[in-house]
């Protein structure tokens, strides 16, 4: 898989062959090391010699006339030699006739141990090297290592050879489709005999595919078909939820490897970065990311498969990732897409609205808008600009933090919220994936995030459903008391930036969180399909200035704060926002059974102490990564993103120190050891005083392992 790895093909060589028969590599010269010395030089020294059939350790016989070769594999550090029935009788009735008379009789035991040892070739081996000069030592040496040298490379031809042959065969079921079985499909809507544009490699920009089929409105899966009707889509275009689940050698993510190794090879050859669509909601945007780490993680047990650790815990160097790494475009496929939107991809899948009075006309229109978007990505001049990513990371000086992660239990519905002992209160369940580290448009804690934990619960199969529930779900959060879980408002919630508190405003001690519904900052200016921000000016500047958006690559983050009377004081979509730099702290100080929902990047968690102790989560800017502008960006909402540097990928962090434990914490959460860290267990919520809800456990076959990186709005 590594750069520096030489590729090996199989090249039909005959009929059989190109008919698909398996195909064989000749065997290697597999002779052990010492039966090729014994052929090619007999000792003929004086001494102790003897006449042995050597058997190696595959139980070849090789008749030769070597000295005490027994003691020869010992002096050089190999296995001990099995010796011949014949030499291994005859070594016996010589220890016989050699033990004196007195010594003989009732040490059976003794002798026993004694033969074992002579065989072993320990007790011969300062006679050997009595009969043997330096340089025949060292001659021995050398073909030893030689020998092992041999027995190396044929074991790494043998292992890679069968990774080829269980990655083609992945490849077989990938392309059949294989996670669609059971699934009665509608019409395909852009045609059931559609295709993606072709691909020529000398006019168009390597590029891979990463797909959620799931997402919105099921689009994904129509696209999956087309791509693999298509000869160059049908190896580059990935159901990611394949690629999360074959984890294993030769599985979907071993196949994705290549794949992208090969397209970053390609374009890096051309002078061009190569790109990956990742379609589907705008989880789906970290997502991606989760799975290029994934694929890019050094393993040094797999080290002879190309996954050895280039010294950073991925298999490519900082150099090599920053002029490499895949540029991203969004692919619209959910419900808000505001990452698409923010990137010019659109805020809907491609064909989605077209209006026509003929079912064919639809689906000619519908094809042909699909076609112009991937036309766009593999275009060479399609623009190119850096995006921040900012992570949620332990405090300085720190390799954990200090809080835990729950879900809304409870049942669906309008009110999931429970009666116990009287009172209607909040059932809580050990959290699942995805994990918060990527924070790649917006977070915040509050109102937002506690309707978003409930609309997890009631997710519809359409994207204009999924709005209707929002807005259920927000309007029942009004109507209802507050339950006992929850502080009114943002009341125990502290917000700083860069070590200067920013919430709650105009306050000595912190106090007066409680008149506000919700606090965060945006990365992008888009939220929920429908509001942005801009920075904060009085009503005459509002009115009569063009102010800044908030923009995703100007090393800053855009926070607000807001109350219910925000609406009427500043109405319409666009709200107040203040640049600031991180790092970002929120400081919740609850007591004992209390906590606070945040979200980021429309996925919801409720965070607690299990002992009830204050807690913080720390974000700060992690990566900055490469992204692909669409044809329909608008620099008026998300202001220009030439910022005048080169577009590349990077670790960020002010001191090494710190861009290590960036490369630390990616590692570990795609690697899913940050699970235990981070998501509650239910004793830790039975500890906090929380009512639980037991969550039915999944079979492996049901739900395997998926890394830290599935999220529902993926």
């Amino acid at each position: 898989f590594g750069s520096s790895t030489a590729t090996l093909s199989f090249q039909p060589s005959s009929p059989a062959h190109a008919a698909g028969a398996p195909l064989r590599r000749s065997a290697p010269d597999m002779t052990p090391w010492w039966c090729a010395m014994a052929s090619a030089h007999s000792w003929q020294r004086g001494g102790d010699r003897s006449e042995e059939c050597m058997h190696d350790a595959d139980g070849h016989v090789d008749g030769e006339v070597v000295e005490h070769p027994r003691a020869l594999p010992t002096l050089l550090g190999a296995a001990p030699l099995r010796p011949s029935p014949e030499a291994f009788r005859a070594q016996k009735e010589h220890d016989s006739a050699s033990e004196p008379t007195a010594n003989r009789g009732g040490q059976e035991a003794a002798a026993a141990a004694k033969t074992d040892e002579a065989i072993s070739g320990s007790t011969a081996k300062s006679n050997l090297t009595e009969l043997m000069s330096a340089e025949e030592v060292e001659m021995l040496r050398r073909e030893h290592d030689k020998w092992l040298d041999r027995q190396h490379c044929a074991d790494v031809t043998r292992k890679r050879a069968e990774l080829l042959a269980m990655m083609e065969a992945t490849r077989e079921d990938l392309q059949k489709g294989s996670s669609f079985v059971g699934y009665r499909l509608p019409a395909n809507r852009y045609g059931n005999d559609s295709r993606l544009p072709a691909f020529n490699c000398d006019e168009h920009v390597p590029t891979l595919v990463l797909i959620n089929p799931d997402s919105g409105a099921k689009a994904g899966r129509d696209i999956l078909a087309l791509a693999a009707r298509t000869p160059y889509w049908k190896r580059r275009a990935f159901n990611i939820m394949d690629v999360v689940k074959g984890t294993g050698r030769g599985g979907a993510l071993d196949v994705f490897r290549v794949e992208l190794l090969d397209a970053m090879r390609e374009a890096c050859a051309n002078r061009w970065r190569a790109r990956l669509v990742s379609g589907g909601g705008d989880g789906t945007a970290s997502f991606a990311l989760y799975i290029l780490f994934l694929a890019l993680r050094a393993d040094d047990s797999r080290a002879d498969d190309g996954l050895k650790d280039s010294g950073n815990g991925f298999i490519m160097s900082d150099e090599e990732l920053a002029v490499s790494l895949p540029a991203v475009a969004q692919l619209p496929l959910g419900s808000a897409n505001d990452f698409a939107h923010t990137l010019g991809w659109g805020r809907k899948y491609p064909g989605d609205g077209v209006r026509a009075l003929r079912k064919g006309s639809r689906i000619a229109a519908a094809h042909k808008a699909l076609s112009s978007w991937f036309t766009a990505v593999i275009a060479p001049t399609t623009r190119l600009a850096n995006f921040d990513i900012w992570g949620v990371m332990p405090e300085p000086g720190s390799t954990s933090v200090d809080f835990k992660l729950a879900e809304l239990g409870g049942r669906q519905g309008h009110d999931p919220r429970v009666t116990i002992d009287g009172r209607k209160q909040l059932e809580l369940q050990p959290a699942g994936h995805p994990l918060p580290l990527f924070v790649c448009l917006y977070y915040s804690a509050g109102f937002a995030a506690y309707m978003t934990a409930r609309f997890q619960m009631n997710r519809r199969e359409t994207p204009l459903l999924n709005t209707l529930e929002y807005t259920r779900q927000a309007a029942c959060i009004l109507a209802e008391s507050l339950p006992p879980q929850l502080n009114p408002g943002l009341e125990g919630v502290q917000l700083s930036a860069s070590g200067t508190r920013y919430f709650p405003p105009r306050s000595v001690d912190g106090s007066g969180g409680a008149h506000y519904r919700e606090v965060g900052f945006l990365n992008i200016n888009w939220q929920a399909g429908m509001a942005h921000g801009a920075d904060r000016a009085p009503v005459c500047g509002r009115l009569c200035s063009t102010r800044e958006p908030a923009k995703f690559n100007d090393g800053q983050v855009d926070l607000y704060r807001l109350k219910l009377r925000s609406l009427i004081k500043n109405p319409g979509p666009r709200y107040q926002t203040d640049k600031r730099h991180g790092p970002i702290v929120m400081k919740f100080e609850g007591g004992h059974s209390k906590g606070v929902f945040f979200q980021w990047d429309g996925e919801a968690r409720f965070a607690f102490s299990p002992t009830g102790d204050s807690f913080s989560v720390n974000i700060r800017k992690i990566l900055s990564v490469p992204v692909v502008l669409g044809p329909s960006y608008d620099a008026r909402i998300t202001g220009d993103p030439l910022d005048g540097r080169e577009v590349s990928f990077a670790f960020i962090g002010d001191t090494p120190e710190e861009k290590a434990a960036v490369r630390s914490r990616i590692c570990r959460a795609v690697g899913g050891e940050l699970n235990s860290e981070l998501n509650a267990s239910q004793d830790d919520l039975l500890a906090a005083g929380f009512h639980c809800h037991r969550r039915p456990q999944p079979t492996p076959e049901a739900e395997p392992k998926l890394h830290g990186a599935l999220g529902a709005s993926a």
